[in-house]
């Protein structure tokens, strides 16, 4: 009876606040910031025309030789201009250090740099696999406000993507990038890299980093930057689309054809209708894309695929007005991936017609293919290539249209010709 009472007694205490309660989590990230922050620093980009910082981010100690890693978003303006730019590195005392680049994996948003007269410590890493749900924690200074830890949930890799990143549940802010992310025990298991909405972010898995540490410390020759960034760049690509063109694609039924699904696990698909009585014509949709990209700059993103399937039909439109309607939709999607003129070249288009499956008595109408392909100037081999192709019939006073894009940014000639003519090959007449 007064063990119940007491239970009770205490229950009722700490529902009023008479007792304070701190969970283990609130002491796990109490720990982690008290034992780790010494080693998790500010990076500093400098202008050194104006002697104040042109980009901040942070970084951590992963070697006590003085390595820092941290993202390679945060260090590119360096990377790209190194006689504008300098690299500081702040400590948790406000104490600046001199820094220097050692190497970047730019498909994973890597960095090392290379600070003198740091402690000899280092940060753990941890490759072991996490359970969904478990607590994790963040570090890095948001804003430039100071340093932070900020407590979420791991959640795994994200789903359907091409670059492999975990989803995290917590808020990382402008700043974060490139901190490390530890588990209860103060190993690092990632690394902070963006945000995707409220309480959504995203972390590089640590096993990038161990990769691109197992290469060693020795500095890349500043006119090396260059061709190490396009050997990285080629390398993915031609890994991504080897395996994608590698496998028999699964078709899926949409209106009088057979087209490609969903032909890798990095794409999302949707599709939607639109029959507006205005406009006097009808339009499906179904679209399917990867949704990340590599960073190249600020302007300028690479990495992305795509491709879309929409089928125009009317009955009230004229022949003429139908055909207006198809000229106005026969364009190479515009790629978004960059506004300045100076990174890519124009455009070079070529046009042909083809029968699908050879001329046939029964569709004897060809089909408009375009492609369409420009190329990186400060990354040689690399381009952007488009592809849009139309069938269209008119029976019996129904108008009936099919287009199909495809986009790819980031590939080489070689995988765009195996692109462009596999696709082709698995556009289909329903038997």
């Amino acid at each position: 009876m007064i063990n119940m009472l007491l239970y009770r007694f205490c229950l009722f205490g700490l529902l009023l606040g008479l007792f304070p309660f701190h969970s283990y989590a609130d002491d796990t990230a109490t720990r982690l910031f008290e034992r780790n922050s010494p080693l998790v620093f500010q990076i500093k980009v400098i202008d050194q025309a104006s002697g104040n910082k042109s980009i901040i981010g942070s970084g951590f100690q992963v070697s006590p030789s003085g390595v820092i890693a941290t993202n390679y978003h945060v260090v590119s303006e360096y990377v790209l201009e190194r006689d504008k730019y300098s690299i500081e590195v702040l400590d948790h005392e406000n104490n600046s250090f001199k820094s220097s680049l050692i190497s970047f994996d730019i498909v994973h948003d890597l960095a090392l740099l290379q600070a003198d007269g740091l402690g000899e410590q280092a940060l753990e890493l941890s490759e072991d696999t996490l359970a969904h749900g478990n607590r994790i924690y963040s570090m890095g200074n948001p804003n430039d406000l100071g340093m932070t830890i900020v407590e979420g949930t791991y959640n795994g890799l994200v789903e359907a993507s091409r670059y492999n990143k975990y989803l995290f549940s917590g808020s990382l802010n402008p700043g974060m990038s490139g901190g490390p992310v530890f588990n209860s025990d103060g190993e690092v298991i990632g690394i902070n890299v963006s945000k995707g909405g409220e309480q959504i972010s995203f972390l590089v898995p640590v096993r990038h980093l161990v990769e691109l540490m197992s290469y060693g410390y020795k500095p890349l020759s500043a006119d090396d930057y260059n061709a190490h960034a396009i050997g990285y760049l080629l390398n993915d690509q031609d890994v991504y689309y080897r395996t994608l063109l590698d496998v028999d694609w699964l078709t899926k039924d949409f209106l009088d054809f057979e087209l490609p699904d969903k032909i890798h696990d990095s794409l999302k698909c949707w599709g939607h209708s639109e029959d507006d009585s205005d406009v006097r014509y009808e339009e499906t949709h179904r679209h399917c894309k990867t949704e990340d990209e590599i960073y190249l700059k600020s302007d300028f993103y690479t990495g992305s695929f795509d491709f879309s399937y929409i089928s125009i039909t009317s009955e009230e439109l004229n022949t003429i007005q139908f055909s207006k309607l198809l000229e106005s939709n026969y364009n190479v999607s515009s790629f978004s991936n960059s506004d300045d003129k100076q990174e890519t070249t124009n455009f070079v288009c070529n046009t042909e017609f083809i029968y699908l499956g050879g001329k046939s008595e029964q569709h004897d109408t060809p089909w408009k293919v375009t492609s369409c392909i420009r190329a990186y100037i400060e990354y040689e081999g690399l381009y952007d290539a488009g592809l849009i192709a139309m069938y269209a019939d008119s029976t019996d006073g129904k108008h009936e249209a099919l287009r199909i894009t495809l986009n790819a940014s980031g590939i080489s000639k070689q995988n765009v010709t195996r692109l462009h003519n596999k696709f082709m090959d698995k556009v289909k007449w329903k038997h």
